[in-house]
């Protein structure tokens, strides 16, 4: 038997492919969707739609949801996870760049919600999670589109739950800190230089985060975590 659908979006590498993993064993149907998706070794065939999109593009994100739930019936669960940062001063950060930001880390979640939140309305299920940072509560004197977008994530993700929870539709924001992923190598720097400048922390994996986000999801339905804060023990942020 497949599982209900689950969308993850920035599903091709790091948090969201190990999220991916995780509701694959657990059965789910999944649609993966990245601006370069390609098939993942592991994952069942008969069971996963992958789908190259830009969460920034609407109708694109319309067409990849809309194709795997005429495959695998109406989504259950959308993971909002596709995200970006750039974690230089915003002196010397162009407009274009820190627009970039806005679109992929605010707008996309607004674009894929926006799909499927219809439909989870009037089926009164459904859940939304917002992968979103410790920095959406955190400010920082760099990364300030990141930040101020991801500040965005988490005021939408309430609002929507206020709006939404009386219809059984559940919205999660889950907010990590430090995870391994190759973010630093889009700052031209290696990983160990990236963590010294964070005071040596330690790090999550992907693959625990994941643990945590498919906990959020296995839950009864009529339990929802609004908004949980998860980082390492060894940490000062």
């Amino acid at each position: 038997m497949t599982g209900p659908l689950v969308a993850i979006t920035g599903a091709s590498s790091g948090i969201g492919l190990a999220i991916a993993r995780a509701f694959a064993a657990e059965g789910n149907a999944l649609l993966l969707i990245a601006r370069h998706m390609k098939p993942v070794d592991g994952l069942p065939e008969e069971r996963t739609v992958y789908a190259e999109a830009d969460v920034a593009d609407y109708a694109a994100v319309e067409r990849a949801i809309r194709g795997a739930e005429a495959r695998f019936g109406k989504t259950a669960c959308l993971v909002n996870n596709a995200g970006l940062a750039d974690a230089r001063g915003f002196h010397d950060v162009d407009a274009e760049s820190y627009a970039r930001e806005i679109d992929v880390n605010l707008k996309g979640v607004f674009n894929c919600t926006k799909v499927v939140i219809g439909d989870m309305s009037a089926a009164r299920s459904g859940t939304i999670i917002n992968i979103s940072s410790i920095s959406d509560r955190k400010t920082s004197p760099v990364a300030l589109g990141y930040t101020a977008s991801k500040y965005g994530v988490r005021a939408f993700s309430e609002s929507l739950r206020e709006a939404e929870g009386m219809n059984g539709v559940r919205v999660v924001n889950v907010a990590p800190a430090y995870i391994r992923t190759n973010i630093h190598a889009g700052m031209g720097i290696s990983f160990d230089k990236y963590r010294e400048i964070l005071g040596n922390p330690d790090f999550m994996s992907a693959e625990e985060l994941a643990g945590i986000v498919l906990y959020c999801w296995k839950l009864p339905p009529t339990i929802c975590i609004r908004d949980i804060v998860v980082a390492p023990t060894r940490s000062t942020f």
